[in-house]
């Protein structure tokens, strides 16, 4: 004897699915220019996080500052954390002057101190918000994921640092949680032919090679 299906509860519901039919694409999807928008791809806000990660002095800040260009350079307001540098510093004018078109600088603001509290206050006022480095925080990796789901509008670039080990400072789950990784690569010590190379991209090409120093893909 077949026994009958007992009636769908609570648990059995569909709450918080969508139909696949009903799926639709973002209207609002955009790429940088040059050849930044081509190494990134096609990208949506929506939940946006991109990290960065590489050994010490391949050229992970100064990638950082090509992407807050980039960024505003569409209009975007961004907001960059610089908890390894600071802000008053030659290195910080250095950058700014090499990688900051005057245009843009009126939409980018710096700042040395930061805190996750700080970060969940800052985070609807700036379009992108871009930390150097997550270490500095000292919290938790898991919080990088909750921060992008709990701010789907706001995209996030974090540089994770390495260990002596060549390990994540953290962990990896921050690198799985992002649409799109960054592996940056220090190839010897003059930086000019550091580059950077997407791992993991759900927007666009992976393997592409962009020259830090040249701002450009050398692929």
């Amino acid at each position: 004897m077949v026994n009958k299906a007992a009636p769908p509860d609570a648990k059995g519901s569909l709450k918080g699915f969508t139909p696949v039919a009903q799926v639709t694409v973002p209207e609002h999807t955009f790429s940088l220019k040059g050849d930044l928008g081509r190494f990134l791809g096609h990208l949506e806000r929506y939940r946006l996080a991109i990290t960065l990660e590489g050994e010490q002095g391949s050229g992970k800040t100064q990638f950082a500052f090509q992407l807050a260009d980039g960024f505003s350079d569409l209009g975007m307001k961004v907001g960059f954390y610089s908890l390894e540098i600071g802000t008053n510093s030659t290195v910080m004018v250095r950058n700014r002057d090499l990688y900051l078109q005057p245009k843009n600088h009126s939409k980018i603001f710096i700042t040395e101190q930061g805190s996750l509290a700080d970060l969940r206050q800052k985070a609807s006022v700036f379009d992108v918000v871009i930390i150097d480095s997550w270490t500095k925080l000292d919290e938790d990796s898991k919080e990088f994921d909750r921060l992008r789901k709990d701010f789907p509008n706001t995209i996030w670039v974090v540089i994770f640092q390495r260990t002596s080990a060549n390990k994540i400072r953290g962990g990896t789950k921050p690198l799985y949680d992002a649409g799109i990784n960054i592996a940056v690569h220090k190839v010897d010590n003059t930086f000019e032919n550091n580059y950077a190379e997407c791992t993991k991209n759900r927007y666009g090409e992976t393997g592409l090679r962009f020259n830090v120093s040249l701002q450009k893909i050398i692929d």
